[in-house]
């Protein structure tokens, strides 16, 4: 069966019916898939190693007793600065890779004038390029579960069993991964559409893509809207710092407000993992709604 007469609903498919474009868009971007799955195992493995290095030093403790806290373990150090490398290539990487896939995905369908496919049929523009970027999030949005998951599984082990390095950074371990780093990836999937619907041109779109999802995500945290949705935080945060980039810091590449982060407790968790992640998730769905005007007014 033709592209054409999948998108058109001929054959099995009546009209109106999303499977036909979803079939196509899963085929259009299978080795996508397979490449993003690939590095997410090449990333987990390491986390994996890593927390069964953690079970050894649990292990090592319990039969050094009281000595082992005074003494100090050098092994510590370096499983901590493993832990911190694992979570600095997982908490913003998969927004950048997603704002780059999608932004040069659907500035193709532009250059390559595939989406004139959907004017002459059945689809319209919006759903078509809408069907397209739902697909291209659950492709990075369910390894970055998987790995967010897995990280946080690690950390949280660490630190129950008070084995961290304490410092400032140790406490972005805990807090910095979770559901925000997959509303990230959702936020990097929407910058895509967003300037490869704008610009509609491949190279400028593969710069102005991961610099937007940047850029938004380094707004969020540095406007602290989350302490407006997360109330509870107002008054444990005091100051700015005055470092950084715009006195924000970098975990890896994402955003950071340490004052913020070195404020939470190990109860202030969640809600700020699901308030964070809220905010970005409305930030995405804005730059959506964007994408899709700009497609509706270009192709009216």
């Amino acid at each position: 069966m033709s592209p054409t007469a999948v998108i058109s609903g001929a054959g099995p498919a009546a009209p109106g019916n999303r499977a036909p474009l979803l079939r196509l868009a899963v085929r259009q971007y299978r080795i996508l898939a397979g490449l993003v799955l690939l590095s997410a195992l090449l990333v987990g493995a390491p986390i994996l190693l890593h927390h069964a290095d953690w079970a050894d030093a649990v292990v090592l403790r319990d039969r050094a007793g009281g000595y082992y806290r005074y003494l100090g373990h050098p092994g510590m150090y370096d499983l901590t600065g493993r832990l911190l490398d694992d979570g600095g290539r997982i908490s913003f990487q998969p927004a950048l890779l997603a704002a780059v896939a999608a932004g040069v995905l659907t500035a193709r369908e532009w250059e390559t004038r595939r989406v004139t496919l959907a004017l002459t049929q059945s689809v319209t523009p919006a759903r078509w390029f809408g069907v397209h970027w739902a697909t291209v999030a659950v492709i990075f949005t369910v390894p970055t579960l998987s790995l967010a998951m897995l990280y946080h599984h690690s950390a949280t082990y660490a630190a129950r069993h008070d084995l961290l390095v304490h410092g400032a950074a140790v406490q972005g371990t805990c807090f910095a991964i979770g559901p925000v780093t997959v509303a990230y990836a959702v936020l990097g999937v929407a910058a895509g559409a967003y300037t490869g619907t704008l610009l509609r041109r491949t190279w400028p779109t593969l710069i102005a893509a991961p610099a937007l999802t940047w850029l938004v995500a380094a707004v969020l945290v540095r406007s602290r809207l989350v302490l407006l949705v997360d109330f509870p935080l107002f008054g444990k945060v005091h100051g700015y710092h005055a470092g950084g980039i715009l006195g924000l810091q970098l975990f890896g590449a994402e955003p950071q407000d340490t004052y913020l982060i070195n404020s939470l407790d190990t109860g202030d968790y969640w809600p700020y993992q699901l308030a964070s992640g809220a905010l970005v998730l409305v930030a995405a769905a804005l730059l959506v709604l964007s994408a899709l005007r700009i497609v509706r007014r270009r192709t009216a």
